[in-house]
């Protein structure tokens, strides 16, 4: 790939955060390459230093989430992270599909005293910026977690793999049999 190719790569990323291409396709130097778990295609993201300042991290779309409402969105991307992550022994990409059902009950469990319609607002609220940078990927009634996962460092998967533990199951023990070790 040449610099003017190169260049463009970087330009899109910037502009749109990570971008999917097929498998087959080439990638710029300073990216990474995410393959989807069909093999199918590939998510290209920045290969940035773990001390990039803040400024370096906006330019290229990769900020911390900081949006309206960060409270209840961390919190949606907390119960897609319990519901999607199959094995916190392994890494979170490229995780599994979870029916919205699923996320939702998580997330019923993290926001108490709030009413059905309002924990539905808050999980397609949280659900759309989420998409936006990536951090999950919706399909209709599903929903996986998305490519910008794959930036977390082993510090961060460290401190995740603590929570995953005390977030609430997906699948509430049946009366009568012994909630299984997770």
């Amino acid at each position: 790939m040449n610099e003017r190719e190169t260049a463009v790569w970087w330009a899109k990323v910037r502009s749109g955060g990570p971008q999917q291409e097929p498998a087959g396709s080439r990638s710029p130097d300073g990216m990474r390459r995410l393959v989807e778990s069909d093999a199918q295609s590939v998510w290209l993201l920045p290969h940035l230093p773990a001390g990039a300042s803040p400024h370096v991290l906006a330019e290229y779309g990769q900020e911390p989430v900081t949006l309206q409402n960060m409270s209840g969105t961390l919190r949606t991307l907390a119960a897609c992270l319990r519901c999607c992550w199959a094995d916190p022994a392994a890494d979170p990409w490229p995780g599994r599909l979870a029916g919205l059902e699923q996320v939702g009950t998580v997330l019923a469990a993290l926001t108490p005293g709030r009413d059905r319609v309002s924990r539905r607002r808050l999980l397609t609220a949280g659900l759309r910026r989420l998409e936006t940078s990536r951090w999950v990927l919706q399909t209709p009634g599903h929903v996986r977690l998305g490519p910008r996962v794959a930036t977390w460092t082993a510090m961060d998967l460290s401190t995740l793999r603590e929570m995953w533990r005390m977030l609430p199951s997906p699948n509430p023990p049946v009366e009568g049999h012994p909630r299984e070790q997770e």
